[in-house]
C-alpha cells in the first residue's frame, strides 16, 4: 500500500513539473518571436527606439545600445542611462529588451549599408541582454562593423567576445557559493583575441570602486547609482577616445569646446585613470 502511494504521489509531482515546463516553454516561444516585454512597454519597440540618424545635436557622434535582460523588466537601469544620455544630448541612445536582438541586428545592418551609423558604436547590456550584446556584436563583426565599446553588466552565460570588439568592460559582482548555476548570477568574460580586444573585468565582491557593494544583487546591480556612474564614465571615455582619433584637435590638450565638453572630457579622464 505504501508502495502505490508513493507511485501515485510521484505521478502527481511528475504531471504537475510538466505542466510547469510547458507553461515556461510556451512562454518563453513568445518572448523569442518578440511578443512579450512585461515591463509594459510595446510588444515591438526597436523600431521606434532604434534610430541612428537624428536632427537633434549631441555633444558626441556615436551611438550606445542598451538591452535589458530576461523579460525586458529587471533591468530598468539600462533604460535610466539611455535617458540620461539622451537628456543631456551626450550621445544618442536607446534601451531594448534582449529578445527583440534579432530585429536590433537587422536595424543596425540597414542602417550601416545606408551609411547612418557615424562615431563610436557603443553596447552595452545586463544580465541574459549583456549575453545577447556579444551575439550582437558577433554578428555585426562577421559584415565588417567595429564595435568601440562593449559593456556588460552582470552578464550571466557570456559567449566568447569577437574581435571586432576594441575594448570591454566587464562589470559584475560574483557569488561563490552560488555561481555554478548558470542564472541568476554575474560571471568574468573571455575574449577571443587578446591582441584586438582589451577585456577588463571588475568584480565589485573585490575591486575598491569608491562606493559599497556589499548588498548588491544580480538584481539591483544595474540601478546602483555607483555602477551607473562606472558605466557613464565608460561610454564617455570610449566617446573621446573615438573622437580623439577622428580629429585634427588633439583633445589630450584641447577637450570640446563648450563647458559641458569639458566637463565630459574631465569625468572620463578620471575615470581612465582610477579604472581598476
Amino acid at each position: 500500500m505504501a508502495v502505490k502511494l508513493l507511485m501515485k504521489q510521484n505521478q502527481l509531482e511528475f504531471r504537475v513539473i510538466k505542466a510547469i515546463c510547458c507553461v515556461v516553454a510556451g512562454f518563453m516561444l513568445l518572448l523569442s518571436s518578440g511578443c512579450v516585454d512585461i515591463s509594459g512597454r510595446p510588444a515591438d519597440p526597436v523600431q521606434s527606439a532604434v534610430v541612428t540618424h537624428s536632427p537633434v545635436k549631441y555633444e558626441f557622434l556615436g551611438h550606445a545600445f542598451g538591452m535589458r535582460g530576461f523579460l525586458g523588466v529587471f533591468s530598468l537601469g539600462i533604460d535610466g542611462l539611455a535617458n540620461h544620455l539622451n537628456r543631456h544630448h551626450i550621445v544618442q541612445a536607446a534601451a531594448i529588451a534582449d529578445h527583440s536582438k534579432g530585429q536590433f541586428q537587422r536595424i543596425l545592418l540597414r542602417d550601416y549599408r545606408h551609411n547612418l551609423l557615424h562615431g563610436p558604436l557603443i553596447l552595452y547590456g545586463h544580465s541574459w541582454g549583456a549575453d545577447d550584446q556579444i551575439r550582437v556584436a558577433r554578428a555585426l563583426g562577421r559584415h565588417g562593423i567595429t564595435v568601440q565599446l562593449l559593456l556588460l553588466i552582470d552578464p550571466v552565460t557570456p559567449p566568447v567576445i569577437p574581435p571586432n570588439v576594441q575594448r570591454c568592460i566587464d562589470i559584475y559582482k560574483s557569488h561563490p557559493n552560488s555561481d555554478w548555476l548558470p542564472i541568476w548570477r554575474g560571471v568574468p568574460a573571455k575574449e577571443k583575441d587578446v591582441y584586438r580586444t582589451k577585456l577588463t573585468d571588475i568584480n565589485l565582491r573585490y575591486a575598491n570602486v569608491g562606493f559599497p557593494t556589499k548588498k548588491l544583487t544580480h538584481a539591483t546591480i544595474i540601478d546602483s547609482p555607483g555602477v551607473q556612474k562606472m558605466m557613464l564614465h565608460a561610454i564617455l571615455d570610449a566617446c573621446l577616445r573615438w573622437q580623439t582619433r577622428h580629429s585634427q584637435i588633439n583633445m589630450a590638450s584641447k577637450p570640446t569646446g563648450s563647458p559641458r565638453g569639458r566637463l565630459l572630457y574631465k569625468m572620463a579622464k578620471v575615470s581612465h585613470n582610477s579604472s581598476p
